[in-house]
């Protein structure tokens, strides 16, 4: 039985009323994507926890350039946020707000 994101974190949140890490890093990273909205040529994104609940949030691009044998890739939005209560509370630099 395939689960959706939200079901599975709440029934994690009822069964521990805790979030295991690998889970948060997931909310983290859509939360960070869907307040994005559409972004050209993304490559991947990546949420670590700072410590206690401050993540660091990467959104990485890929890019080709002319002289280029291969594509290259570079950050594109860097936020550091703080997450309460299993959403993107605060950031700086300030993401845009839930669509």
């Amino acid at each position: 039985m395939h689960q959706t994101l939200e079901k599975a974190v709440q029934s994690n949140v009822q069964k521990k009323n805790e979030i295991n890490p690998e889970m948060q890093n997931k909310l983290v990273c859509e939360e960070t994507l869907s307040r994005l909205g559409t972004i050209k040529d993304l490559h991947q994104v990546n949420a670590h926890n700072v410590f206690d609940n401050r993540w660091r949030v990467d959104v990485w691009i890929e890019e080709w350039k002319p002289e280029g044998y291969g594509p290259s890739y570079r950050i594109k939005h860097s936020y550091f946020c703080r997450v309460e209560d299993n959403c993107i509370s605060r950031s700086s630099p300030e993401l845009p707000d839930p669509k």
